[in-house]
């Protein structure tokens, strides 16, 4: 068997979405995971799982992390595309405020409200759950679109009367307005998933998938066993509020799989953008071939749980 020192090391680039979803990239890094196994990576930061997905799809980089929203929306115009394992899932990222003054009790009382949304994202299929839930739909609300950045002073300036962000910016809400606010509880509604995503691979990005999956294996062991100074690591890379990671790190899970569920959240989200936003598409296509469990089934294959 080669030695450690004589194996082989890839040069690999990824775009690291700036999240704590993509913690245990940060941790890889800090710990010098990578070391051992068979990369050199570079990580080119960007603000979103979208920005990442289209350095992907033009070739800046050899990976990416996505969130499983902009897979599926990704999915109904590029196909040439796959995720080789969820690194990282939250049941409450993405949260519904409204104005304490409003006395809005309920998703039902949001009937007739102008509710602030971030468009074909997330935000709006959370909208669309939580009214599908009360019998209501987006024709029964006054759908209104910000850039995320935007969605809390439209808040704040009266523009709307709830809105749908997702962390950080719910956080900074409830920092800025503190009581003047009311966070519902939408905890368990919605999964949101973190993913290793690549052009459909060659046999060498495979290899390279497997050098990186094994690194962020490594990286979750150590948060597991380290919570403490994995959080560190993520308020010192993304130079955040400690309260902040407080505030969301109870929500994470980290782990590597491939799993049912997450093809069942691909096709939902899918057909609710075909639903609601093009015309061009009957339906959605198949998630299942935007799924390469080869690289998974190397490191860890008791995480990848597909029916055939």
């Amino acid at each position: 068997m080669p030695s450690l020192w004589h194996q082989k090391h890839y040069p690999v680039t990824i775009a690291v979405s700036k999240t704590p979803l993509s913690s245990p990239f940060y941790i890889a890094k800090a710990i010098n995971a990578f070391d051992k196994t068979c990369v050199d990576v570079e990580y080119i930061a960007v603000n979103g799982g979208i920005a990442a997905f289209e350095k992907v799809m033009s070739g800046e980089v050899d990976f990416g992390t996505s969130s499983d929203s902009a897979i599926a929306f990704q999915s109904l115009t590029h196909h040439n595309f796959v995720t080789h394992t969820m690194f990282s899932q939250s049941d409450n990222d993405i949260k519904l405020i409204t104005r304490s003054s409003d006395q809005i009790k309920s998703v039902r009382d949001l009937k007739g409200k102008k509710v602030g949304v971030i468009k074909k994202s997330a935000s709006e299929y959370l909208l669309s759950t939580l009214l599908a839930i009360e019998g209501l739909t987006i024709a029964d609300v006054d759908l209104h679109y910000y850039t995320p950045e935007l969605l809390l002073q439209s808040l704040r300036d009266l523009e709307v009367d709830a809105i749908i962000p997702w962390e950080p910016y719910a956080f900074q809400a409830s920092k800025l307005l503190g009581n003047k606010i009311t966070t519902h509880n939408t905890k368990n509604l919605s999964t949101l998933s973190f993913n290793l995503i690549s052009l459909t691979p060659n046999n060498l990005l495979v290899e390279k998938a497997v050098c990186i999956i094994k690194g962020l294996q490594i990286a979750i062991n150590y948060i597991a066993s380290h919570p403490q100074k994995s959080k560190k690591i993520v308020i010192n890379q993304l130079n955040l509020d400690p309260s902040f990671i407080d505030w969301v790190w109870p929500d994470y899970i980290f782990k590597l799989g491939l799993n049912q569920s997450l093809i069942l959240n691909l096709q939902s989200q899918a057909s609710w953008a075909i639903d609601t936003h093009t015309t061009e598409y009957s339906a959605p296509p198949k998630s299942e071939k935007f799924i390469d469990t080869r690289a998974l089934l190397q490191v860890e294959p008791g995480a990848v749980n597909l029916m055939h």
